[in-house]
């Protein structure tokens, strides 16, 4: 199942784990509305697509009032990135970004488990990491849908540096979710 960054958000605060205040919009006037329910200046404004480099693609844009705010939702919205066209944009606080890290839960189909992986360079473009830095991320895996996490045998390779987020990441990866936004 492929989810928007606004539906990972909402299952994210369904666990109480901490999100950006925002909310998810299919016109003009309905981010404006939402930028003013939100009530707090700068918002990004994110156009919601299954593809990565939605920034350079001009599908994410910060707005430090309505003006801006309208003039990036009628410039995203209907937006082609990459073949996908922008029907729904997120309009969300802008946060103080000190780190960013990627996290990823998909299912490894041919080793038959579910695979967590946990990267420090996270954020933009993320499907280009792989490819510049092949240095495998630290990783996670489970026998069983409800199964505990845990750390794959050690190929004796580690990330080259150590944040206390890395190393909770590395140890708990379960754990180390919701410290990925701190709020």
């Amino acid at each position: 199942m492929d989810l928007f960054e606004y539906q990972g958000k909402q299952f994210f605060a369904s666990f109480d784990i901490p999100v950006s205040k925002g909310e998810a919009v299919t016109t003009v006037d309905d981010a404006l509305a939402a930028a003013e329910r939100i009530g707090q200046y700068p918002v990004v404004i994110k156009a919601q697509v299954h593809v990565g480099g939605r920034g350079k693609a001009g599908g994410v844009k910060l707005a430090n009032n309505l003006d801006e705010v309208r003039e990036h939702a009628t410039n995203i919205l209907g937006l082609d990135i990459k073949g996908h066209i922008v029907k729904i944009i997120w309009i969300e606080v802008a946060s103080d970004i000190a780190e960013e890290y990627y996290a990823s839960f998909t299912l490894d189909r041919s080793a038959k488990k579910h695979l967590g992986m946990l990267s420090a360079e996270g954020g933009v473009e993320i499907e280009a990491v792989a490819e510049e830095n092949p240095t495998p991320s630290p990783r996670s895996g489970s026998t069983r849908s409800t199964g505990s996490m845990r750390q794959p045998p050690a190929n004796g390779s580690r990330p080259p540096t150590s944040t206390p987020m890395q190393r909770t990441a590395r140890r708990h990866p379960p754990q180390a979710l919701p410290c990925l936004h701190r709020g």
